[in-house]
C-alpha cells in the first residue's frame, strides 16, 4: 500500500470517532512493537540497573549506570508501556467494531483487563523487589473500555479533566489517610486481608493508580486513531513525524516549567520545614515517588516528579511517549512500500509483540535471581553490595535478562508465533465473546 505524503502544511488529523478508523485495512505497525520492546527493556533497566545508584558499595561504573538508567527509564518506561496499551485497545477492538459488535468490542477489553488483574495478583505473590504493575494496568483498561466508542473530542476532554483533577485529589486523599503508598503489588492475600485498602490502592493510592493510568490509555487511543487514519490516507510518515515533533515540544516545555518551579519555590509561597536542606529537598522533588504529587498545593502540580502523576509529569511522559512512538512508526512503517521486516528486526518486533509474556518472565526471573541475593545482603553484619552475585543487579543482570527477552523474540520470530500469554488472553477473549480468529 502506498504511503506517499500529500502536499500542504503538516498537521495532525484526529479522527472524530471509532467509525473513522475501523474501515482502514488492518496493519501491524512494526514501530509500535519496537516501542513496546523499548518499554519492557526500560522497565527491566529500572528494576535492575537504576537501583545501583542507591548502593554506594558498588563500583563507580555501576553507580553511574544506575544514575543514567534512573534518568532515562524511571518514571518513563512504565508510562510508555501504558500509552502503548491504549493503542492496543484500538487495534484489538477494530474487528468487532467493523462487524458492528460494539458490545463484543467492549467486553473483549473488559476480559483482557480482568485477566491482567488476575495475572498481576498471581505475580504479586512472589517475593520480588518490584511493584507488579499488571493489576493496576488491568483495572485502568477496564475503566477505559467504554472510551473506544466515544468521539475523539470526548476522549481528549476526559483525559484532560482527569489529568488536572486527579493529582490534587490523590494527594489530599493520601494526606487524609496518612499513607504515602498503599497497595504495593496487589495479591489475593492483600485482597482478603484488607479488601478496602487493596481496592483503594488500585484505584487511587497505589504506586500506579488506575485513575492516573487511564489517562495514558486514553491518549494511546487517540494516537492509534490518528495513525490508522493516516495509514488510510497514505500520510503515515508525515503524521508520525509531526506527532514526534509535537511530543518533543510538549515534553521539553513540561520539563522546562518543572525545572523553573523547582528553582523558584519561594515565589509560590512555599517555605521549607526547619532543618530541611534545600538542595536535598530539590533532589527529592525530581526523584521517583509513589504515584501522587508531594502535596495538593499548586506548586506540586507544576513539578514533573517521576511517577507522581502530576499534570506536568503526565505532560512530560505523554510527550516522551509520543516522541518515541512517532519516530519509530515514521522510520519503520512510514515508507512508500510496506515490506516485511528482515529476521533481525523481526526478532525485536516479535519480542515487543509479547510484552505480557516477557514482563511476567522478568518478574519471575527477578524473584529467582535477585530477591535471594538481596535477602542475603541484608543478613550481613555490614551489608556490602559488592558481594552481590553478578547476575543479581546492575548492568550484567540487565544484560542477562535482556538477552533472554531477545531470545524469546528470536524463537517467536522463527516459529511465527505470538507470545504464549498473549495467545492465551486472545483465545479467552475469542471464546467468551464469540469472535472469530482472524
Amino acid at each position: 500500500m502506498s504511503t506517499s505524503t500529500p502536499t500542504g502544511p503538516a498537521r495532525l488529523h484526529v479522527p472524530v470517532s471509532a467509525s473513522d478508523v475501523v474501515r482502514a485495512p488492518r496493519v501491524r505497525y512494526v514501530g509500535v512493537d519496537l516501542a513496546r520492546f523499548l518499554a519492557i527493556a526500560g522497565m527491566m533497566a529500572t528494576h535492575l540497573v537504576a537501583i545501583s545508584a542507591m548502593l554506594p558499595g558498588l563500583s563507580p561504573f555501576e553507580q553511574t549506570a544506575g544514575s543514567v538508567a534512573q534518568t532515562l527509564t524511571s518514571g518513563i518506561a512504565a508510562p510508555l508501556f501504558a500509552v502503548l496499551g491504549g493503542l492496543s485497545l484500538v487495534f484489538a477492538s477494530r474487528a468487532p467494531l467493523r462487524d458492528g459488535r460494539r458490545g463484543a468490542a467492549i467486553s473483549g477489553i473488559l476480559i483482557r483487563g480482568a485477566i491482567l488483574v488476575l495475572i498481576g495478583m498471581l505475580l504479586g505473590m512472589m517475593q520480588v523487589p518490584i511493584v507488579v504493575v499488571l493489576a493496576y494496568y488491568g483495572l485502568a483498561m477496564i475503566i477505559a473500555a467504554p472510551a473506544i466508542l466515544l468521539p475523539s473530542w470526548a476522549i481528549a476532554g476526559i483525559a484532560a479533566v482527569l489529568a488536572v483533577a486527579v493529582p490534587p485529589l490523590n494527594a489530599m486523599a493520601r494526606s487524609a489517610l496518612g499513607v504515602v503508598n498503599e497497595g504495593g503489588s496487589v495479591t489475593f492475600e492483600s485482597f482478603s486481608g484488607d479488601p478496602a485498602g487493596a481496592i483503594r490502592g488500585l484505584f487511587l493510592t497505589g504506586e500506579y493508580p488506575a485513575v492516573t493510568w487511564v489517562v495514558y490509555l486514553l491518549v494511546g487511543i487517540l494516537i492509534a486513531r490518528v495513525f490508522v487514519a493516516a495509514t488510510e490516507r497514505g500520510s503515515l510518515r508525515r503524521t508520525a513525524l509531526v506527532a514526534a515533533a509535537a511530543g518533543a515540544a510538549v515534553a521539553a516545555a513540561a520539563q522546562g516549567v518543572s525545572m523553573w518551579v523547582v528553582a523558584h519555590l519561594d515565589r509560590f509561597g512555599f517555605v521549607l520545614p526547619e532543618g530541611v536542606d534545600p538542595e536535598m529537598f530539590r533532589t527529592m522533588l525530581v526523584s521517583p515517588t509513589f504515584g501522587a504529587p508531594f502535596s495538593a498545593d499548586p506548586w506540586a502540580m507544576l513539578v514533573a516528579t517521576p511517577h507522581s502523576g502530576s499534570p506536568l509529569d503526565l505532560l512530560r511522559t505523554v510527550g516522551i511517549s509520543l516522541l518515541v512512538i512517532g519516530l519509530l512508526v515514521a522510520i519503520f512503517d512510514g515508507g512508500r512500500s510496506r515490506r516485511e521486516p528482515g529476521f533481525a528486526l523481526n526478532v525485536f518486533r516479535s519480542a515487543g509483540a509479547a510484552p505480557l509474556t516477557i514482563y511476567s518472565l522478568h518478574v519471575v526471573a527477578t524473584a529467582l535471581l535477585v530477591q535471594p541475593a538481596m535477602e542475603a545482603l541484608m543478613l550481613q553484619d555490614v551489608p556490602d553490595p559488592g558481594t552481590l552475585p553478578w547476575y543479581s543487579i546492575g548492568m550484567p543482570a540487565f544484560g542477562l535478562q535482556l538477552a533472554g527477552a531477545i531470545l524469546i523474540g528470536a524463537i517467536l520470530a522463527a516459529l511465527h508465533r505470538r507470545g504464549p500469554l498473549e495467545a492465551l488472553v486472545s483465545g479467552a477473549v475469542r471464546l467468551l465473546t464469540g469472535q472469530r480468529k482472524r
